[in-house]
Formats: structure tokens, sequence, C-alpha cells
């Protein structure tokens, strides 16, 4: 009989032999992680990316007569945010999108209409069929014709009648008068109609449209606003009692009392690196601690921050004053001008390429040689993509969302 200390010897050896062919799992962290590929169709942003990493893409520009509507394909990563532009953190797998729009009927018309006192510069797109009309108020400095002459504000628009709301955009009072210093405003703080024009002026245009069967006041009101407009916006808002208001680059503190009275839900939208001298990012904050008041309170608020991203080469062509050519041009002189970093990202502001251009023409060509309104189009795209304080459209699809249901937006 072997011993006991045979045997065992003998398991002791075959256990070796056994283990040393066992496949040995090692926990690597890096097995997953890429590369992976993002596919974009009908937009930008295809490329290789590791897990983990932030990915912007965009749809491709759309013409004056048609819209983005939705991102389709492998959308589970978006978050929500099924915008032309949006961004997501890249997971362990591919990526295959493509980007749907629809066509679109827009146009703006222009008149003088009598306000309380004076004729009001106002543009408009109205029907008595609108299942609602916004009111579009511009930032301080600016006019009713901001809301026309510039192509975030238009994607905007065009959103909106897409989705069945009639526009109105006028000027501030002080815009007539061309009081105000130079940097007219509109009166924020004095919540009565009877002494505050502008308040007074959205009343007697508002009747003017009625009374020419273009509206209704049974249809609901809405209104957005950009900067000082965002204030006017708050208080124009709570003080009619819209079904809601929304500011952009707006924190709400220059809405007077509207913010501690109103029962209007209020929607922020604010550009992570705002460089407002009365905004910037300490507004931002205020503006998120103002949402959760409201909150608190059970009124219906929220908030979207636009994060700064990449310059893709054909960016300046959502405008079509420059064609996908030329964009492709202006970027690749930014570029070998060491104006981007390695991910393509500007830094500072839109004067850092101003300012390289005053001081080395000969180096920029292609963009000196630009129209002013050209020019214009890219100093716009610079400042949305280094969230500059500026109107942009990154968040037109959750803005209509928020019309639509405020309580819905988180």
């Amino acid at each position: 009989m072997k011993s006991i200390s045979s045997v065992l010897v003998v398991c002791f050896y075959w256990l070796m032999i056994a283990s040393s062919c066992t496949p040995t799992t090692v926990n690597n962290p890096l097995a997953n992680s890429g590369p992976f590929t993002v596919t974009v169709n009908n937009g930008y942003g295809s490329a290789t990316y590791t897990k983990g990493d932030t990915v912007h893409i965009w749809s491709r520009e759309c013409s004056i007569s048609e819209t983005f509507t939705r991102w389709t394909g492998d959308t589970t990563s978006f978050a929500g945010k099924n915008e032309w532009h949006t961004w997501f953190i890249m997971p362990a797998q591919n990526v295959i999108v493509t980007a749907g729009f629809e066509a679109v009927n827009y146009s703006m018309k222009y008149e003088k209409i009598m306000g309380k006192n004076l004729n009001k510069n106002v543009y408009y797109n109205l029907s008595p069929s609108n299942k609602g009309v916004v009111y579009l108020f511009h930032g301080a400095g600016g006019s009713a014709s901001y809301w026309v002459d510039n192509y975030e504000p238009i994607a905007l628009i065009k959103d909106l009648l897409a989705n069945g709301f009639g526009v109105i955009a006028t000027e501030a009072e002080e815009v007539t008068l061309q009081s105000g210093g130079s940097t007219p405003r509109w009166n924020t703080t004095t919540l009565d109609s009877n002494t505050n024009m502008d308040f007074a002026n959205l009343i007697a245009i508002t009747d003017t449209f009625c009374n020419r069967g273009l509206t209704k006041h049974s249809i609901p009101q809405y209104s957005i606003g950009q900067s000082n407009g965002g204030s006017a916006s708050i208080a124009v808002s709570s003080y009619f009692g819209f079904k809601a208001g929304v500011a952009y680059c707006a924190a709400g503190g220059a809405a007077g009392t509207s913010l501690s009275t109103t029962k209007t839900p209020i929607l922020f939208c604010l550009e992570q690196l705002d460089n407002n001298s009365l905004m910037g990012q300490a507004g931002d904050a205020n503006a998120i601690t103002n949402s959760a008041l409201l909150k608190n309170k059970g009124i219906c608020s929220a908030y979207f921050t636009n994060i700064p991203s990449p310059l893709y080469p054909e960016r300046f062509a959502r405008n079509n004053v420059i064609s996908v050519a030329l964009s492709k041009q202006i970027f690749t002189e930014i570029k070998n001008n060491q104006l981007l970093d390695a991910k393509n990202h500007f830094s500072g502001y839109y004067t850092r390429l101003s300012d390289a251009m005053k001081a080395t023409p000969q180096n920029f060509p292609i963009t000196s040689g630009l129209t002013l309104s050209q020019q214009n189009v890219v100093y716009e795209q610079l400042n949305c993509v280094t969230t500059a304080h500026q109107f942009f459209s990154d968040h037109n699809i959750n803005t209509i969302k928020f019309l639509n249901n405020p309580c819905s937006v988180q």
C-alpha cells in the first residue's frame, strides 16, 4: 500500500502540470480601452478614440430652408443631449450615428409698428394656428435685427418655426430713443406696464397683431432673451404670466424682484467660460443657484451649460456666406498660426485672432481678405466654440422641449 505521503506527492505533481496549462486571467484595465471608431454620417467628428475620451460631433451645415432634427444610431451615450452639436464619453465600442434634417419655411417679415408712444422696429412670423408665440429679446447695445442678422439666432428661429411657434422680435425703448449711453438696454426692474415702456410696447405690438388676425391673446406666450435680454425674458415672462421664460447668458439678478415672485418656469442656458464683465462665470454660478431656488419653491426650472468644443474645418460654413471650401482654408490658416491646440481647441476668445491679424496680416491672407460680414461669421463661430458671452444654438432642442413641457426638462 502506498503511503499517504506518496499519494500527496503525486497529486501535487499533477496539480502543478494542470495549473501550468490553464490560461491565467489578468485584470488589465486597458484591455477594453480601444481604439474605437466614431462614424458620423451627414456630419463631422468621425475619428478614432479611446474609451473615456470626450467626443464632440456636429451635424453638417443646414441650408436656410432646413434644420437639424435628431441623431439616430448608437446614441445611448448621449445622455439625452440630442442636439446638432453634442458630446459624449466614448464607450468601449464603435459608434455610428446619422444626423437627420427636416424642411422649414423660414421667413421673417419686417415693419415699424407703433408701440406705446413710438414706432418700433419689429420682425415677426405669425399665424393664428401657432401653438405659441415666442418674444425674442436682444442683449444690451443690440437691436431687433440681431435675431435676423446672425446665424446662431436664426438657427433658433428656424427651430421654433419648425415646431409650430410664432415669433416676435422688437427692440428696447432705449434703442429707439438712442439713449442709455453706448449700451441701451431693456428696463428689467420696473415691473409695471404703465411706467415701463418696454412692457407697454409689448402690449401695444401684440394688440396690433391680434387686431390684424395674425395671432390671438388666447395663444400661449413665451420669451427667450440673450444677456440683458435674458433678464428681460425673466422679467417679462414673470410679470405677464407666460408659460415659460428662457434666459441665455443671464443669471436673473438684473430682473429686479421677478425671480423672488415669479410663478413662471425659467430655463437658464449658460456659457461655461462666459467673459462678460457683468455676467462671467460667477454669473453662471448664480444662475445655477437661482434655478435650484425656483425648483425648491415648486417652480419648474433647469439649466444647461455649453462647454468649449474643438474647432472643426467646416465650422464657418454654418452660415452660407462662407463655403465649405473657404471654411477649410480659414481653419488651416488659424491652425498654421498656432492658434489651436493639439485637439483643435481655440484658447482664449475671438480677439486672439483679430489681434493676430492686426499684428501680422501677412500671415492671414485668407481671413484678412474676407468681407466684413464673413469676418463677423468667423468671430461669431469662434465665440461659440470658446463659450464666450454670446447666443448659441447648441441647446435649441432642449430649449424648445422646455417650452413645450417645462417640468420634463431636468
